[in-house]
């Protein structure tokens, strides 16, 4: 269940970012800017759609908003204790993600969904290298947050759409 979601959320996120690439580069495309720079800028905007909602609500891009997910740290929590990584290792993480997918063409991404799948408790290879893992905050991804989140989670999302 929290692999299906896991890829939902990555789908999400993979389609906002292919998008808003779209967009830019028709725009941009008759400019009278090399080429490095319109690379550039692309990388940024596609970049950004995985690190900018980082900065904004530790732990969860788009995708995992909307599928109510969270990254947080591995240390062994007992259902309370649930700490999210700082924003340096969020980003660092989804870094190294984009980039282990871009330079194996995609093949990454097929042995970390399998990885990710095998494991009962979903984690995958960038999980193990950042000590994190990724919970679901309720069990359904269109329940209510309250009834499954404590008040120490409850804390982490301030700020988001959920507890504003």
């Amino acid at each position: 269940m929290l692999f299906d979601r896991r890829l939902r959320a990555y789908s999400i996120d993979t389609s906002l970012a292919f998008l808003l690439v779209l967009i830019v580069t028709f725009i941009i495309y008759d400019f009278k800017i090399s080429y490095s720079i319109k690379y550039s800028i692309v990388a940024v905007i596609y970049l950004g759609v995985y690190i900018i909602p980082n900065l904004i609500s530790p732990g969860q891009t788009f995708g995992k908003r909307v599928q109510k997910l969270k990254v947080i740290k591995n240390r062994g929590y007992e259902g309370k204790e649930y700490q999210v990584p700082s924003r340096f290792l969020l980003v660092l993480r989804e870094l190294l993600k984009a980039a282990f997918t871009i330079f194996t063409f995609g093949f990454y991404l097929i042995i970390a969904g399998i990885v990710s799948n095998n494991r009962s408790d979903g984690r995958s290879i960038h999980d193990f290298i950042f000590g994190t893992r990724v919970i679901a905050l309720t069990r359904y991804s269109d329940e209510r947050i309250e009834r499954f989140v404590g008040e120490e989670m409850k804390a982490t999302l301030k700020g988001t759409s959920y507890y504003d």
